[in-house]
């Protein structure tokens, strides 16, 4: 499953460039499925990350992540992904 930080709950939303402090992520699965969900997390990296790899997440794009937060996703063998800099929405990033 992917998972993207996103600024707001709606379809096809842009992605955001916080990461741990995002207040929802976009989540997509094997057959592109989109679900924006909120993260209760918001403003904790660790746990945000946490609750990421308990919901499955194996695959982020992230245009920016603090480095707790990287090397907890390195340590879990979670991919990351840079979608580029300017305003990427959730379906421009899973191209």
């Amino acid at each position: 499953m992917v998972a993207m930080p996103v600024k707001m709950n709606k379809e096809d939303p842009p992605l955001t460039t916080v990461f741990g402090k995002a207040k929802w992520f976009a989540f997509a699965d094997e057959n592109g499925k989109v679900a924006v969900r909120e993260n209760p997390f918001a403003g904790t990296g660790p746990k945000t990350v946490a609750w990421l790899i308990e919901n499955g997440v194996d695959k982020i794009v992230t245009s920016h992540i603090g480095g707790n937060p990287f090397m907890f996703l390195k340590d879990a063998g979670v991919r990351l992904y840079y979608p580029g800099e300017g305003r990427v929405l959730v379906s421009e990033a899973l191209e």
